[in-house]
């Protein structure tokens, strides 16, 4: 599956894409080929404010656990919840978590940050999809 241009990518396969004020997050289709059938998915509660780096959520699957790192700093607005993201300490069973694989860059985001004025500096440090693609092509 391609990366779309219109977004950003982490070396920890998150990717974020600007609207605005809000950015929309999710990881990448490369991640969940390496993942496995995702079982549970639960980040930050909406209201957290997260700097970029920061552990915002947790995906669990068939194969490992792995974190949810935030690409960029911002304020959690909105969890996808029609995909099956939990928030943390959730006692909800997951519903809809194969909207993740199989639409990651469309239905299958996770959740939203609004965004300050510094985002355009923290993108900087992101790679293109051209960059991206050339990053899992190498690691692996």
């Amino acid at each position: 599956m391609p990366f779309p241009a219109d977004r950003f990518y982490t070396k920890t396969h998150e990717w974020v894409k600007i609207s605005d004020k809000e950015a929309t997050i999710g990881i990448t289709s490369y991640a969940i080929e390496q993942l496995g059938d995702i079982t549970f998915l639960e980040v930050k509660p909406v209201g957290t404010k997260v700097r970029k780096g920061d552990k915002i959520g947790v995906v669990e699957s068939s194969k490992t656990t792995e974190k949810i790192y935030a690409p960029v700093s911002g304020e959690i607005t909105e969890l996808n919840r029609e995909a099956g993201v939990l928030e943390e300490g959730s006692s909800e069973a997951p519903v809809g978590l194969e909207k993740i694989a199989k639409d990651p860059y469309g239905e299958g985001w996770i959740l939203k940050l609004s965004v300050s004025e510094g985002v355009e500096e923290e993108l900087r440090d992101l790679m293109s999809s051209e960059d991206y693609a050339k990053y899992v092509e190498e690691s692996h």
